[in-house]
């Protein structure tokens, strides 16, 4: 069963006790073992942080492995820090993460939906410290990512005006979602960690053609594909303990 608002609030409050930080604006929460291995959680959008708190809180991985969620720039606690649709831009939010991570192992870095899809390119570009994914209900393919009529309409010039806030901040990430996976395609087949790739059967928002995309292209990665054929787009809260298992199951190197 998906968590509440309420159950949500209260797992975050047991979570980030421990310690929460900003760096250049924005903000990060981190819970487990410092001296684990670090998982470096990144949101979709719209979202926040938030959307891991049963993970911060989870008894395991705290045990573990030592986590750290970002808001991301213009969500959750960085909503003061500018929109950065560019993947790219994106990149140096790991830099605080691993300023804190004492395990001498690479970092795993988990996406969820949008925060997937940009942590492609974390292991495009940053090898040398990233050394696995798990990617829940992400998309790959360009083809896939095109923006649909509701992205379109909201950006026609006064349509935008009556869109609430979030959901417009949303849309200005998903227009450019397609171009930006186009720039990562080339590069996928030089991925040569674990991926862990986690897909609702009924995900209405993200096609799960996505995996037969990274079936082809992601060549060379350790990979692995979990379909739940039942579930849909939210299964990082209807279906927590599969991610916490692909989560675990990572090994990553030096």
């Amino acid at each position: 069963m998906r968590l509440t608002l309420a159950t949500q609030l209260l797992l975050l409050a047991i979570a980030v006790n421990a310690e929460s930080f900003t760096v250049d604006g924005i903000r990060y929460h981190q819970a487990g073992n410092p001296a684990a291995p670090l998982v470096f959680l990144l949101h979709g959008t719209p979202g926040s942080s938030r959307a891991f708190t049963h993970l911060l809180a989870h008894p395991r991985l705290g045990a573990e492995r030592h986590l750290i969620a970002v808001d991301r720039p213009g969500f959750g606690e960085s909503a003061n820090r500018p929109l950065t649709p560019d993947f790219a831009s994106q990149l140096p939010l790991l830099d605080a993460a691993l300023e804190r991570n004492s395990s001498r192992l690479k970092a795993v870095v988990v996406g969820h939906s949008l925060g997937g899809s940009i942590a492609y390119r974390f292991a495009t570009d940053r090898p040398d410290e990233v050394g696995g994914l798990v990617i829940v209900s992400s998309s790959l393919s360009p083809k896939l990512g095109k923006p649909r009529w509701y992205n379109r309409l909201a950006v026609i010039p006064g349509v935008r005006y009556v869109v609430p806030g979030t959901l417009m901040q949303a849309n200005d990430e998903m227009m450019p979602l397609s171009r930006e996976l186009k720039k990562i395609e080339p590069a996928l087949g030089s991925i040569e960690m674990p991926v862990t790739i986690i897909h609702g059967g009924k995900d209405k928002l993200v096609s799960p053609k996505n995996l037969e995309f990274a079936r082809e292209r992601l060549s060379a990665a350790v990979l692995k594909i979990v379909l739940e054929p039942d579930e849909g787009h939210f299964l990082l809260w209807d279906k927590p303990q599969v991610v916490v298992d692909a989560i675990v199951g990572i090994k990553p190197g030096r």
